[in-house]
């Protein structure tokens, strides 16, 4: 086989390996991860995949669960969906108190809760993006997809613990 060939093969077998990975994390982020723990909860059970929700979030951040400051559920009157989100109480490892915001949707579809929305609020690396010349454009983009980044490995030590 000419080198010429190998190195072709290799370049699809690489191209097939992220199109694979990326396949995998659309997955993972679109069908997977925001129905986690919440099968069998009726719509009325908001308050309960609320907690799972929160519970689970949480802790593969870190931070201890302890309830909702603040909790609102709302049912559409047509369509079918429902809605329920809320600031929830947490405890972090040093043991400030932390809020982490939860907000979940009800899928018509799948016929359970769904996960849309989750983060820590006002979290201790926010700050810098209120910061005016410091660290720059750039930097910036580049905070903000390590952020990112760092949300979805959440979202999977989430997705391991639940596993096991």
């Amino acid at each position: 086989m000419s080198a010429r060939r190998v190195l072709r093969f290799g370049l699809w077998g690489l191209a097939g390996a992220v199109l694979a990975g990326v396949g995998l994390l659309v997955w993972f982020g679109a069908w997977h991860y925001p129905a986690l723990g919440l099968s069998g909860i009726p719509k009325d059970g908001y308050r309960q995949a609320m907690e799972i929700a929160a519970r689970g979030m949480t802790a593969a951040d870190g931070l201890r669960f302890e309830d909702f400051d603040f909790l609102k559920y709302r049912e559409v009157e047509r369509g079918g969906e429902a809605y329920a989100w809320g600031a929830a109480r947490c405890r972090a490892a040093d043991g400030a108190t932390t809020f982490y915001w939860v907000y979940l949707e009800w899928s018509k579809k799948r016929g359970q809760w769904l996960r849309n929305y989750s983060l820590e609020l006002a979290a201790p690396d926010d700050e810098i993006y209120f910061t005016r010349l410091s660290p720059g454009q750039l930097g910036r983009a580049k905070l903000a997809a390590g952020k990112l980044l760092g949300q979805l490995a959440s979202r999977v030590r989430e997705a391991l613990a639940a596993a096991k």
